[in-house]
């Protein structure tokens, strides 16, 4: 048996995954002691030929699948995995020389833990306002959670970078494949690992370079999926609700919430008014960096709302969470 499997979903980025397979070579975890499972999500881009022609001191081994989304993908990876232990790693990553074996020895206890990596987001002065502004947010949460005091919360769960005990992931079952598009897929698996009794920490030590590369439009569309799943997530763990962005309906003024209600229902009618939307905010790309970063905000404020509406009038089975999302009363500044 393998010591550590590196499972990696991907979909069309072989330049990504050549990258990140180039940094597995540099690492100081003895490379017979681990192998890579590269699951293939369908790609059409040549990443299927370059892993299998890839020249790597460890075993390799690339999966191909029909396109069917990054949870089909992983799990796929899981179940052809034979390592003790599996490391998680998504493809836009480029794990440091110490990465595998800092995750190894977070294991070295034998204890139920699950350990999210460091993966702070890269931006430069070619990086899109849509990275800049994501990397802001996220990279100063990780900082937080390097802090030896930090209390794990449910939110701050990422599956890009992860290890876990393979036994203990197949215990409390794979990611749940009803996850079909973009976010939160990786929360609903970490609330069944809590669940079990799986200690989730954060190793400041296992760190991967992240090469998040988005634009206004990718970026929104992501917030429209993470609105429809979050739907999905609270349907599936009804005590998850006052953790989670449905419960900050009533947070915003009034003037903001009537605004963002008329456009959601304007889109819901005429689905143009959201390119118009973003037609206005992309207006502002002169504007200065505040300007900029306040209009993101709103336009994701109103772009999750809408995947939430969208869905909700979909599948007539979620419109009792309605009520509680106009009534939650949820005070931000005592959070």
């Amino acid at each position: 048996m393998m010591k550590v499997s590196v499972v990696i979903p991907t979909y069309n980025r072989a330049g990504s995954m050549e990258r990140l397979l180039n940094a597995l070579k540099a690492q100081t975890f003895p490379p017979s002691d681990f192998e890579v499972v590269v699951s293939i999500d369908g790609s059409e881009d040549g990443t299927r030929e370059m892993v299998e022609n890839f020249d790597a001191p460890f075993t390799i081994r690339s999966l191909w699948q029909p396109n069917s989304g990054r949870v089909k993908a992983c799990n796929n990876g899981i179940e052809n995995a034979s390592g003790e232990v599996l490391i998680i790693l998504d493809d836009d990553m480029e794990p440091l020389p110490e990465f595998i074996e800092a995750h190894y020895l977070s294991h070295s206890s034998g204890g139920k833990l699950g350990v999210i990596g460091a993966a702070p987001i890269y931006v430069d002065d070619s990086s899109t306002f849509a990275t800049k502004y994501v990397a802001s947010e996220f990279n100063a949460r990780q900082k937080k959670m390097a802090s030896p005091d930090y209390k794990f919360r449910i939110w701050d769960f990422y599956g890009g970078t992860f290890s876990i005990r393979r036994k203990t992931l197949l215990e409390v079952g794979l990611f749940d494949e009803s996850f079909k598009t973009y976010g939160y897929e990786d929360m609903e698996l970490a609330r069944r690992l809590i669940k079990s009794g799986v200690k989730i920490i954060f190793n400041p030590e296992a760190i991967c370079t992240q090469y998040y590369d988005e634009n206004l439009e990718g970026l929104l569309k992501k917030t429209v999926y993470s609105g429809e799943r979050v739907v999905l997530l609270v349907s599936i763990h009804p005590e998850l609700f006052g953790e989670l962005k449905l419960r900050e309906y009533n947070v915003q003024g009034w003037k903001w919430r009537w605004l963002r209600f008329t456009l959601i229902w304007a889109a819901l009618l005429f689905p143009p008014t959201s390119r118009l939307i973003v037609s206005f905010i992309k207006s502002f790309d002169n504007s200065s960096e505040k300007t900029r970063a306040r209009l993101y905000a709103m336009a994701m404020d109103y772009f999750f709302w809408l995947g939430v509406w969208s869905e909700v009038r979909k599948n007539r089975e979620y419109e009792p969470l309605i009520p509680r999302i106009k009534s939650y009363r949820y005070d931000s500044h005592a959070s």
